[in-house]
C-alpha cells in the first residue's frame, strides 16, 4: 500500500499532512490509540484459524512440524526415492553445484549486456562457487556488485532463476538461463537500482518450490536455513515424516503405513490440492508460511486468484482448467495423476503418449468424429488437438534482442475441441510429406493458422490485452516467421514496454515527491490503458495527497473493479473513509480488502482502529489480534490489542501486551506511552504510570505540540490521582 504520508514543499502535500496529523491527534484524545498510519510495516500472512500463544517473546518463526528429508525416507523406500530424485519436482529448488549448471557458466559464456548501456551482468564459477556481478559503468569508472548464488530454480527444461542471501534474508537475482533459447536473460528489473538489483522473495514463491524451510513470521524474506528441505520432496504431498518413520522404526513388522498422508486414498478434491498447492493459480495465503498439510481443504490455506484472463495467471493453473473440462465433470475419479505419475521422470514426448492412453480410459480412438478425416500418423495424437500448447507470458523474460518471451509453452489443461490445434497438427505432417498437393495444403494452412493469431491479436489489443496480443502474434510467428507479423508484434511489444516504463518513472517522481509530473505520467498511460490497475491505484493516492478526494475515490474504485485480485485499492479507500470520520464505510472497505489479500497486518490494523472508533471493542481486540498473529513484531498490534482490551475493563490482561509494545518502540514512542500509562493508573500502579507518563513527555517530538500539550496534561492528572490515592 501506498504511503500517503509523504512530506514535501508543494502546498499540496503539506496540507495533506497537516489533515493526517489532524486525525491522528484526534485519534489519541479520543481512544487513547495514536500509532499513525505510516509507521507500521506492511506485512503478509496468517489466518483466523491459526492461532498462537499471546506471551510477549514468542518465537516468530514456526517450528519445524517434524520433516525428515527424503535420505530418511530411502532408509525403507530406496528405490522409489532413487526414482523420484530424477524427477523435475525434486530439482524445483537446490544449491547449485559443479556438473549441474547450464553452459553460460562456462567460461567466456557468462556475460549478459542490459538493454540499458551502461549495465551487464557477469556469471561465473570459480573453485565450485557461483557469482552473478552486476557492472555499472559511471562517471568514476565501473562499479561491481557481487553476489554469491546461494540457490536455483530450474530443472534444465525451461529456465534457472538465482537466488543470493544477504545473512538470513533471501533475494532474487535479474538474470536468468533460458534452456529453450540456450542464452541468458533478464527478468524485469528496474535499472535505475542500484547494487545487483534484487528482488525479494516471498514466502509463498518459496512454498511452491520447496518442502520445507523456516520463515520468520512478519518478515518479506527472513529465513533460517539450518533446516531447508529444498525441492519438491516425498513430505509435500505425505506430510510431516517424523512420527511415521519414529514408529515404523519401532515397528519394522507393522502394516499398514501408520502417521503418513497416501494422497491416493484422499477424496478427489483433496487429491487436486495436494496438486494445486503449486499448480493452481493461489499466490496468496490464508496462514503462515509452509502450514498447508495434505489431505486439508487448500482454499483454507490460500485464496485463489480471480482474475479475468488466463494471461493474468499467476502461474500456469492446471488445476482451474482441468476442472473446467468437461472430462473431468463427467468423471468421478480423475484427477492430475490419471495422467501424470508424480513418482517418475519424463521426456516431454513420453509423456504426452502416456497422457494419450490415459484418454484411452475413457474414449475409444473410434469415438472421435474427426479420426476418419485425419492421416494415418496423426489420428491417435490425442493431446496435441485436445490440449494444444501456447505462449504463456505471465512468466516473461527480456532479452538484448527481444522482450516479453516466454520461456516454455504449456499444455492447455482444459480439455475440450481446439479447431486451430487440429489443423497445426496437420500442418505439422502436411510439411513432412512429399508432393505438390501437400505443399499447397501445408500453405493453406499456414495462411489460416496466421491469419486466425493476427485476428485474435488484434482483437486482444482493442480490448488493452496487449500480454495476450504479443503471445498472439508470437504463435503467428512460430507458424510462419514473416516480416509482417514481426512488425506488428514490434508495435505490441513497444506499446506494452512504454506502460512499463512509465509505470516505473511515476513510482520514482512519486518517491522524489515530484507529484504533479507523476500524475501526468499516470494520465497519459490510462489513455493508453484505460482499466490498468496500477495506474488508477498510483493516481487515487496522489489525488489523496493533493486532498482531491473525490477524484482519489473515483481512480480507487476503478483500481479495484479493474483487478478482483489487487486489495491495495480497497484498503486506501478504506484509510480515506477513516480519516473522514467514516468509520463504518472504513471497515467495509477494509472487509473486501482483507478478501482479496488475506492477510495483511496493515490491513487488519487499521481494520482495527475504526472499530476501536465506534467503540467495538471485542471485535477490535480481535483485528489486533490478528496483527500480532501475522506480524508478531508489530508494535502497533500490541498496542491496539492491549487499548480494546482495556476498553473492556480487562486491565490485568491488557497490561502485558502494553509492555510489550512499549519495549519494542524501545519506550521511545509517546502514543505507546501513554496508553501503558492508562493501563498502570487502571491497576493502580502510580508509580509506573508516573515515570511512563514522564517519559511520553520526554518522547514528543516537539515540546509545544498539541500532542506534548496533552502529554503534560495527562501527566498532572496521573499524578494528581496518584497523591489522591496514597492520601486515601
Amino acid at each position: 500500500m501506498a504511503d500517503p504520508g509523504w512530506q514535501d514543499s508543494d502546498p499540496r502535500a503539506a496540507r495533506f499532512r497537516r489533515w493526517v496529523v489532524s486525525a491522528t491527534l484526534i485519534l489519541v484524545v479520543v481512544s487513547g490509540l495514536g500509532v499513525a498510519y505510516w509507521r507500521w510495516p506492511t506485512q503478509e500472512t496468517a489466518t483466523k484459524s491459526f492461532t498462537h500463544q499471546d506471551a510477549p517473546g514468542d518465537d516468530p518463526v514456526a517450528p519445524d512440524p517434524g520433516y525428515v528429508g527424503t535420505q530418511v525416507c530411502a532408509a525403507c523406500h530406496s528405490e522409489r526415492v532413487a526414482e523420484f530424485e530424477k524427477t523435475t519436482h525434486f530439482k524445483a529448488c537446490r544449491e547449485p553445484k559443479i556438473g549441474q549448471m547450464p553452459p553460460g557458466f562456462e567460461p567466456g559464456k557468462g556475460v549478459y549486456k542490459s538493454r540499458d548501456p551502461g549495465l551487464r551482468f557477469e556469471t561465473t564459477e570459480s573453485v565450485g562457487q557461483f557469482t552473478q556481478t552486476a557492472i555499472k559503468m559511471n562517471r568514476a569508472g565501473e562499479k561491481r556488485s557481487v553476489a554469491p548464488i546461494g540457490l536455483l530454480y530450474g530443472n534444465g527444461v525451461g529456465d534457472q532463476i538465482y537466488f543470493t542471501w544477504n545473512e538470513d534474508r533471501l533475494f532474487e537475482l535479474p538474470i536468468a538461463w533460458l534452456f529453450p533459447l540456450n542464452c541468458w536473460a533478464e527478468k524485469p528489473f528496474d535499472t535505475r537500482g542500484s547494487g545487483n538489483y534484487l528482488k525479494t522473495t516471498t514466502p509463498r514463491c518459496l512454498e511452491c518450490h520447496n518442502t520445507w524451510i523456516e520463515h520468520v513470521a512478519g518478515s518479506e524474506n527472513q529465513y533460517r536455513r539450518d533446516n531447508m528441505i529444498l525441492g519438491v520432496t516425498c513430505e509435500k504431498c505425505h506430510g510431516p515424516g517424523r512420527e511415521h518413520v519414529a514408529y515404523h522404526r519401532e515397528n519394522p513388522d507393522a502394516k499398514p503405513a501408520r502417521s503418513v498422508v497416501h494422497p491416493g486414498r484422499l477424496s478427489r478434491d483433496r487429491q487436486m490440492d495436494v496438486c494445486g498447492q503449486c499448480h493452481s493459480n493461489a499466490p496468496k495465503r490464508r496462514g503462515p508460511a509452509f502450514s498447508y498439510r495434505p489431505g486439508e481443504p487448500l482454499e483454507s490455506f490460500f485464496r485463489t486468484a480471480l482474475n479475468r484472463h488466463q494471461e493474468d495467471d499467476h502461474v500456469a493453473d492446471q488445476v482451474k482448467y482441468l476442472r473446467q473440462s468437461k472430462c473431468f465433470q463427467m468423471s468421478d475419479t480423475m484427477t492430475c495423476v490419471t495422467c501424470h505419475n508424480p513418482h517418475r521422470p519424463s521426456e516431454s514426448a513420453v509423456a504426452e503418449t502416456s497422457v494419450g492412453r490415459s484418454c484411452q480410459k475413457c474414449h475409444q480412438p473410434a469415438e472421435c468424429r474427426e479420426r476418419v478425416r485425419l492421416p494415418l500418423g496423426v489420428r491417435d495424437d490425442c493431446v496435441k488437438c485436445h490440449m494444444p500448447q501456447f505462449s504463456r507470458i505471465q512468466v516473461l523474460f527480456h532479452t538484448p534482442e527481444d522482450q516479453y518471451v516466454p520461456q516454455v509453452r504449456p499444455r492447455q489443461h482444459r480439455v475440450g475441441i481446439y479447431p486451430v490445434a487440429t489443423q497445426e497438427v496437420l500442418l505439422k505432417w502436411h510439411r513432412t510429406q512429399a508432393g505438390e498437393q501437400n505443399r499447397q495444403e501445408a500453405a493453406r494452412l499456414t495462411q489460416a493458422l496466421v491469419q486466425h493469431w493476427l485476428g485474435d491479436a488484434e482483437k486482444f489489443r482493442k480490448e488493452y490485452r496487449f500480454i495476450a496480443a504479443i503471445a498472439a502474434l508470437r504463435e503467428a510467428l512460430r507458424i510462419d516467421p514473416s516480416p509482417a507479423s514481426r512488425a506488428i508484434l514490434n508495435e505490441v511489444i513497444a506499446i506494452q514496454a512504454k506502460l512499463d516504463a512509465d509505470l516505473g518513472e511515476a513510482v520514482h517522481l512519486t518517491e522524489a515527491r515530484q507529484f504533479s509530473e507523476a500524475v501526468d505520467v499516470l494520465e497519459k498511460m490510462l489513455v493508453v490503458k484505460p482499466d490498468l490497475a496500477a495506474a488508477h491505484y498510483r493516481l487515487g493516492t496522489l489525488y489523496a495527497v493533493a486532498e482531491q478526494n473525490e477524484r482519489a475515490i473515483e481512480h480507487l474504485q476503478a483500481a479495484a473493479r479493474s483487478d478482483p485480485d489487487d486489495e491495495s485499492a480497497d484498503a486506501m479507500l478504506g484509510w480515506l473513509a477513516f480519516q473522514a470520520g467514516k468509520s463504518e464505510e472504513a471497515i467495509e472497505h477494509y472487509r473486501r480488502a482483507d478478501a482479496k489479500g488475506p492477510f495483511i497486518s496493515k490491513i487488519n490494523y487499521h481494520w482495527g482502529l475504526a472499530l476501536l472508533k465506534l467503540e467495538r471493542w471485542p471485535e477490535a481486540a480481535e483485528r489486533f489480534r490478528q496483527v500480532t498473529i501475522i506480524d508478531p513484531n508489530h508494535a502497533g498490534g500490541w498496542q491496539g490489542l492491549s487499548q480494546a482490551l482495556r476498553l473492556q475493563n480487562k486491565p490485568h490482561e491488557a497490561v502485558r501486551y502494553a509492555q510489550k509494545s512499549a519495549r519494542m518502540t524501545r519506550f521511545e514512542n509517546p502514543d505507546v506511552l501513554l496508553t501503558l500509562a492508562e493501563i498502570y493508573v487502571d491497576l493502580s500502579r502510580w508509580d509506573e504510570a508516573e515515570d511512563v507518563a514522564a517519559k511520553a513527555i520526554a518522547g514528543a517530538e516537539k515540546p509545544d505540540s498539541k500532542l506534548s500539550y496533552h502529554l503534560r496534561r495527562r501527566f498532572l492528572e496521573i499524578r494528581g490521582q496518584a497523591k489522591r490515592s496514597g492520601a486515601n
